[in-house]
């Protein structure tokens, strides 16, 4: 029994002695792991931290190309219509040319009816001998609004009634001059003159058949007077129509 008990005793002692031995290994062997893993840990808690930097450096990036594609869009669509305006001026450069053009040649027009005119008014105001004589057989005037070269129904009645005058004569001219207030320039208060003078040549011929041989036209430019009063500047926007026939006895010598 105490042997028994003896190597009972025994056995428990070696097996905590080898208990501990194994403790001490296990604790040797794990604890170089544990601060490999903890070192481990260590960067990758710090990799872990540039990435989040990297992360948010990136979105900066992000933001700031975002900024500039907002800014190259607003450019974009600022320099489109800045195009788009410039591509407007030009066309409306190019009509005003054109009408400019379209004005020259009217002028141009004017000038040679106004000399045709007074060529043939020269013409019938004097025989080969230089006694025919012409006599006034009514004369009038028609107004024009500021800055306007077409008729009204005003001026229109007052040149129907001038036409009349022409009733039953063969031989006749009918003079016709315009002219405008002292505003402006007085280049274009010259063509402004002339084209009121042809307004007024036009009804007559369309209108009343007065032929083309017997109309003699010019536009005068600015009429004579100090023009002070708006009253006065009105009433110098005007075309003056005299309407001339040979006289009787000269046409008679002249046969």
């Amino acid at each position: 029994m105490k042997i028994s008990i003896l190597m009972a005793g025994g056995l428990a002692l070696s097996l905590l002695g080898t208990g501990c031995a194994t403790k001490k290994y296990v604790a040797k062997t794990i604890a170089p792991v544990e601060t490999r893993v903890a070192t481990v840990e260590g960067k990758n808690t710090e990799q872990d931290q540039k990435l989040a930097a990297n992360v948010q450096q990136i979105e900066a990036v992000d933001k700031d190309l975002s900024r500039t594609k907002e800014r190259l869009t607003d450019v974009d669509a600022k320099a489109a219509a800045a195009g788009t305006a410039a591509q407007a001026a030009a066309n409306a450069a190019k009509a005003a040319d054109a009408r400019a053009g379209g004005a020259q040649t009217a002028a141009d027009g004017a000038r040679t009816l106004a000399q045709q005119g007074m060529t043939q008014t020269s013409t019938l105001a004097k025989n080969v001998d230089g006694t025919l004589k012409l006599k006034e057989l009514k004369n009038g005037s028609v107004q024009f609004g500021f800055n306007r070269r077409t008729l009204d129904d005003a001026a229109r009645t007052a040149l129907d009634d001038l036409a009349r005058a022409v009733g039953g004569q063969e031989r006749y001219v009918v003079e016709i001059q315009g002219y405008t207030d002292k505003t402006g320039d007085a280049t274009y208060n010259e063509g402004l003159s002339q084209d009121r003078a042809q307004a007024v040549a036009r009804y007559l011929a369309n209108k009343h058949k007065v032929p083309l041989r017997s109309i003699t036209l010019l536009g005068s430019g600015v009429a004579e007077g100090e023009q002070k009063t708006r009253d006065e500047r009105a009433q110098a926007r005007k075309v003056d129509i005299r309407i001339l026939a040979p006289e009787l006895a000269s046409v008679t010598a002249r046969n």
